[in-house]
């Protein structure tokens, strides 16, 4: 007859079970921006990977509005925008972390053999004026412009630098989006396409799509980072004061150590400095 256990004993098979379980990871989803969709979520994936106590998941887009929505009424606590917060909105009681910077580009869809557009042509292209690539140098075919709608962050940066975007009247055959995954999907699916958005979020289309040089000057992170390029945005993280939660606050700490710089370099993204 075998004796009962004692105590001492099922307290430390308990803790060697214990143990061995793997621990349940602590989710974190950061909603809002596109701009930054793309690039946050290889953050996400190597954050994921070097440790397993978090795990932040970056949803489909919201947009900065979103974000704006989800931190202020606390359903999310951390989110992502595509832009610096206004004084009203910091006025909330909102925390923003810039992240980085990079050019907004004029992209063509893979179709496209033209390389070159100049402002004033843009203005055109979305006024209905100019409705053929062959005159914009490239082999004809029909232009497919893609607009944004007057808040969005892409456009607005653009507006800095082209004034005539800010009041121009979109023909009726421009299609408007509200959401940047909207506009890559339009980019893939037609080859004469043609749109605005940060240089790092087009890196999600499945098609090779085509950077056009601005009034002569390519959109490259060098150029930009010198002021040749002037169109651009910068992006980063915001969340409740004082109300960043164990995994919000590791996540923060892994994008703004060295690997999390590196990667963001990687994908033409210039980092703030800290």
């Amino acid at each position: 007859m075998f004796a009962a256990p004692c105590w001492r004993c099922a307290l430390f098979l308990f803790g060697l079970a214990c143990a061995a379980a793997p621990a349940v990871a602590d989710d974190l989803a950061i909603p809002g921006s596109g701009n930054a969709e793309y690039v946050l979520g290889r953050l996400a994936e190597a954050f994921n990977a070097g440790q397993n106590r978090h795990r932040i998941i970056i949803p489909p887009s919201s947009g900065t509005a979103g974000a704006l929505r989800d931190v202020s009424e606390g359903s999310a606590a951390l989110g992502r925008v595509g832009r610096a917060l206004s004084a009203e909105e910091s006025g909330r009681g909102l925390t923003y972390l810039p992240l980085g910077r990079e050019p907004v580009v004029v992209v063509a869809g893979a179709g496209v053999t033209a390389r070159h557009i100049t402002a004033t042509q843009l203005v055109d292209v979305y006024r209905g004026r100019i409705t053929d690539w062959q005159a914009l140098g490239g082999a004809p075919g029909p232009i497919r412009a893609i607009g944004r709608e007057a808040s969005d962050a892409s456009r607005q940066a653009l507006q800095k630098v082209i004034r005539p975007l800010t009041d121009v009247q979109f023909a009726a055959s421009v299609k408007v989006v509200n959401l940047d995954p909207q506009l890559i999907e339009l980019l893939d699916r037609y080859p004469t396409s043609l749109g605005i958005l940060n240089r790092s979020a087009l890196a999600a289309c499945k098609t090779k799509v085509v950077f056009l040089a601005l009034d002569g000057v390519e959109p490259t992170p060098d150029n930009f980072a010198s002021g040749r390029y002037a169109a651009g945005i910068e992006f980063g993280l915001i969340y409740r004061d004082g109300r960043l939660p164990a995994a919000g606050r590791a996540f923060v700490d892994f994008v703004t150590s060295a690997e999390g710089v590196r990667i963001l370099s990687a994908h033409g993204v210039i980092p703030f400095a800290r």
